[in-house]
Order: structure tokens, then C-alpha cells, then sequence
């Protein structure tokens, strides 16, 4: 039988396809009638598990925070790329002295950056005490050449995103374990030993 829709559920239907298109891999079949709760704190951390299927999080460990009603965002903390800034700042003699970080697969063009230290950042997010997430460029600026005091500082493209629910089902999947932020995880311990220290921390914190 072919009949029109009415107007209200052809829009419906158009939102739904302009939202598959534009967020791949947000939306998932099937609901769970219960999911567990994500810390209610600022920033956290998630560890991929051993059964994560999507090799652009495989072994991955992301800095989280809840964004508004709309999910949550983060950035990948432990790819560092054998690129330095300068080549993405060539204008900035004092970015070759900062590589440039992995942060997710969702606008990669997009650059922000962790600061950690008591530095006042526009528009920031605040994870914990001492870290913020932030994406001024001039102060960004500042930063690398020194003329702001800080104690460290990450850069970053790209960033992983979370429709509302979608991280709890995750979890409940079993594709993330959830470890508290220690600022010292961040910034203290070499990249390429943060998901295996993590993962054992996080199956000793489920066992």
C-alpha cells in the first residue's frame, strides 16, 4: 500500500538519518532497561577492556566529562603522534617543543588541549582541581610560549563524543572499565604504559 506520510513523521524520519549520517556509531539498536551510573565528578577516566571491537579505541584510555544533557565528550590521552606542533603552529617557534596528541576520531580537526595548573582558562571545562580542558587558541598560544605559568600541558586533535545513554550502555557492554582521575595518570606516567597500569588498577577495581 503506499500512502504519504504525514509531515510530522516524514521530519522525524529525516532527523533520524541526518543523525546516523552525522554521528556514526552513536546510535544503537537496542536500549538496556537499566544502565549503571558514570561518575557524577567532573572529568574520569575510561580504560578500554580486552573485547573493545572498534580498533580506534582498542587499548585506548580517555579523559571524560558529562556535557550538559547531551552526553558526554573526551580526548584520548595516551597517542602521542610523531608529529610536533610546529607543524600544525609553524608560526610558533615554541611549539616543536610539544607533540601533538591523538584525541579521538570526531572532528580531527579540531584542536584543544589539557593545562594542568591554576591558570585561568576562558571557556574551559574544569575535570578535577588542577586539569582543564580548552580550546582558546591565543591562550593556547601564551601557553606554549611560556608567558602563562602552568605545570603541564597536552595538545590534542580530534575528540570522542557520547549521545545521551550511549556511554552507560557502553559500559554495560563491558567495552569500558571506569577509573577515577589522578591528575599524576595524565602527566607523570609515559603514554605508552597508561592502558596496561590502568587495566590492571581497573580488573582489580571489578574484582
Amino acid at each position: 500500500m503506499n500512502q504519504t506520510l504525514p509531515t510530522r513523521s516524514r521530519l522525524a524520519l529525516l532527523l533520524g538519518v541526518l543523525l546516523t549520517i552525522a554521528w556514526p556509531g552513536v546510535l544503537y539498536a537496542e536500549q538496556p532497561e537499566q544502565v549503571p551510573d558514570v561518575p557524577a565528578a567532573s572529568g574520569f577516566l575510561l580504560v578500554a577492556s580486552k573485547q573493545m571491537a572498534d580498533s580506534r579505541f582498542r587499548k585506548t584510555v580517555i579523559l571524560v566529562s558529562k556535557h550538559g544533557n547531551t552526553g558526554h565528550v573526551g580526548v584520548i590521552v595516551n597517542r602521542p603522534l610523531d608529529v610536533t606542533l610546529d607543524k600544525v603552529f609553524p608560526e610558533n617557534p615554541a611549539a616543536k617543543n610539544f607533540t601533538l596528541f591523538e584525541g579521538g576520531p570526531v572532528l580531527p580537526k579540531q584542536i584543544s588541549y589539557l593545562v594542568r595548573g591554576s591558570v585561568f582558562v576562558k571557556g574551559a571545562l574544569a575535570l578535577s582541581e588542577n586539569i582543564y580542558l580548552a580550546y582558546d587558541l591565543p591562550l593556547l598560544g601564551e601557553l606554549l610560549n611560556g608567558k602563562r605559568d602552568y605545570k603541564d600541558l597536552r595538545v590534542v586533535h580530534g575528540m570522542a563524543t557520547w549521545a545521551p545513554k550511549q556511554l552507560e550502555y557502553e559500559i554495560k557492554l563491558g567495552d569500558w572499565y571506569v577509573v577515577p582521575l589522578e591528575d599524576a595518570d595524565i602527566f607523570d606516567r609515559p603514554p605508552a604504559e597508561l592502558w596496561q597500569e590502568l587495566y590492571r588498577r581497573a580488573t582489580r577495581i571489578e574484582v
